[in-house]
């Protein structure tokens, strides 16, 4: 049987779980599962708002004292959990397509696979960084002017607090906020530089996947700290999908209708960031900030995950939301 984990985040409330349980309930999986809960440092007070949720859902619990990262939290349940294969959905995914882990655990069954997903990319934090410095990089002259790029990314900052609504026009920074701003950007740079390859660097993302137990168990994930160790391993230099392929084994992208695709085609696969992502599976706060954007955003997302091979389509009312 397959474990399906859901992480529940306290500081986002009841509204993603709200969220996911809909899908969950309009969407057959198609596959034998036990459906684990996964409270990673939850409190008393959020127990309690979650609990309301979740009432009358058949499903398992394992309980983390303290809050981690999203893959190291993951690492917990498989050291506690004994089933053979793990689906892993992160707070803010919903399902949006019948059959969703049955696509996954089909894929995961052919030969020399060892690692699935709803969704890959092959955006560079390395290269971003060196784009934002004005430095020689893959983007270069792909990514929209430096103007409506920092507009753009200002819009879908404020755009993940729940509810928001985009305004007419954004309000004026002032100087000081400007400048806050920029120095927040540059800390980062130096890890982006140092511990990330540049475009592309194929990785499948962790908001969706499924692996057999024994391989993540030996892929020895270690010690994740700080979002920035997250984000190394899904997509730095040693990430998931490079450690699986050094051990012989592909990371696969699988679409709604159930076909399979290889990193070097991910982009024609059209689940992320790419024409109206009409083949995602298994959709997220950041495939929502795409088919919710107009032109110009989906433009940049595109252009960032897939660099000269971006294509995205006008607005569609075929949207995966």
């Amino acid at each position: 049987m397959i474990a399906v984990v859901h992480l529940l985040w306290e500081p986002l409330g009841p509204t993603p779980l709200r969220r996911f349980l809909a899908s969950y309930r309009a969407h057959p999986a198609g596959a034998d599962h036990e459906l684990i809960m996964l409270f990673n440092g939850v409190s008393d007070d959020g127990l309690r708002a979650l609990n309301s949720e979740l009432e009358g859902v058949e499903h398992r619990r394992l309980v983390l004292a303290k809050p981690l990262q999203d893959l190291a939290a993951y690492a917990v349940a498989a050291e506690r959990l004994q089933h053979e294969r793990l689906c892993f959905l992160n707070s803010h995914s919903t399902l949006i397509a019948p059959d969703w882990l049955a696509k996954l655990a089909d894929a995961l069954d052919q030969p020399l696979v060892g690692l699935v997903g709803a969704t890959g990319s092959w955006a560079s934090l390395r290269s971003a960084a060196l784009n934002a410095l004005f430095l020689p990089n893959p983007y270069r002259g792909v990514f929209p002017e430096r103007k409506l790029a920092r507009k753009l990314y200002r819009e879908m900052e404020l755009e993940r607090a729940e509810g928001w609504q985009p305004p007419p026009t954004l309000a004026r920074r002032s100087p000081v906020s400007a400048l806050t701003a920029v120095l927040q950007g540059l800390a980062p740079m130096p890890k982006q530089i140092r511990h990330f390859e540049g475009f592309p660097t194929p990785h499948l993302r962790t908001n969706g996947f499924m692996v057999r137990r024994a391989t993540l168990t030996d892929l020895r994930i270690g010690d994740i700290r700080t979002k920035m160790d997250a984000y190394g391993l899904e997509s730095g230099r040693e990430n998931l999908t490079y450690r699986v392929g050094r051990s012989g084994l592909r990371a696969i992208v699988v679409a709604r209708d159930g076909s399979r695709h290889g990193h070097e085609n991910w982009p024609q696969s059209h689940t992320f960031w790419q024409a109206d992502q009409e083949e995602l599976l298994i959709a997220d706060n950041q495939t929502r900030l795409y088919a919710n954007g107009g032109l110009e955003r989906r433009r940049l997302l595109s252009a960032y995950a897939w660099g000269r091979q971006a294509d995205p389509n006008p607005l569609t009312n075929g949207a995966a939301r």
